[in-house]
């Protein structure tokens, strides 16, 4: 899937693509004077990204947002319940035909290797040989997960700046990077908070013995906070070293579309928004609230601009 996803990739097919997305969600929100940026911006922005990473052209952004977070709950369904269990099969079963008809569509016209649909996931996994149900199984993967950490960190750094106001004026002022607002924001509130793992062999650490069968939970928003490396964890600081954050895991276990996610909102999503809207401020009327646990993000985001 690396050809797909590559820090080459992105620069050459998918931050323009990006941006051209972006422009058009704020051609229409900037005459409005104000938004729930959640609904009207994240999301669209996030979905309509992965649909084109994908390859899943007849999937809207909307579906897509909502595909995956049926994934994503069904995922975290570990009370049995069986209206979300219905609902992740459904999502599943309607991403499985959206990908056989994509599929089918490579059968009468391969896309060149080079152009923007050929170097899409099920592209380059069709042209590597890999089987339907390898390429089903990892294209859902992505969406499961390609979805709501963009739209969630999006919304989320979005309002870290709002709430933040001197340190928007050092990104205003060209003295810190987006990026660094990117790697901070992610450090803070870990779109992934947790992993789970079940246990594959015995292990005992410290006094606590650890048996083959039960279940572990990684928690990377703890790691992120922890005070042995990060001095006064719990503050937003776009002005630290954020650099030793594992948001995106490490080593082998490196989230593979990190680039495309700090393009999308390091680069596109952040700046464009507060280029465009520079009297940007949340709606007081309006709490902002954040949920989740293995997946944490802001519930909704009302704001007004003049």
């Amino acid at each position: 899937m690396q050809p797909a996803v590559s820090p080459r990739a992105v620069a050459r097919h998918w931050q323009r693509a990006f941006h051209d997305a972006a422009a058009v969600l704020l051609d229409d929100l900037q005459p409005r004077g104000e938004a729930e940026l959640c609904r009207d911006y994240a999301m669209p922005l996030s979905g309509e990204a992965l649909r084109l990473m994908t390859g899943l052209a007849n999937i809207s952004a909307s579906d897509m947002d909502a595909h995956s977070q049926a994934m994503i709950d069904g995922i975290s369904n570990y009370a049995g319940d069986a209206a979300i269990e219905t609902r992740c099969c459904q999502a599943v079963a309607t991403l499985d035909a959206a990908i056989d008809e994509t599929l089918s569509g490579f059968a009468r016209r391969n896309p060149e290797p080079d152009s923007r649909a050929g170097v899409s996931v099920i592209a380059v996994l069709h042209r590597a040989g890999a089987s339907e149900d390898e390429i089903k199984a990892n294209v859902k993967l992505v969406i499961s997960g390609g979805q709501n950490e963009p739209r969630d960190a999006i919304a989320g750094a979005i309002w870290a700046l709002l709430t933040h106001p001197k340190q928007l004026a050092l990104i205003e002022q060209g003295r810190i990077s987006w990026g660094r607002v990117f790697d901070e924001y992610v450090r803070w509130m870990a779109p992934i908070g947790m992993s789970p793992r079940r246990i594959a062999a015995p292990a005992r650490i410290r006094d606590i013995d650890i048996e083959p069968g039960g279940r572990a939970f990684f928690m990377f928003g703890a790691a992120n906070r922890d005070p042995l490396h990060f001095d006064m964890p719990d503050r937003f600081d776009i002005t630290r070293d954020p650099r030793k954050h594992i948001a995106f895991g490490a080593g082998s276990h490196f989230y593979a579309g990190a680039f495309a996610a700090r393009a999308l909102v390091a680069h596109v999503a952040l700046p464009m928004i507060f280029d465009r809207l520079p009297t940007l401020r949340l709606d007081p009327a309006h709490q902002v609230a954040f949920g989740g646990w293995a997946f944490r993000g802001p519930l909704g985001l009302q704001v007004k601009w003049d």
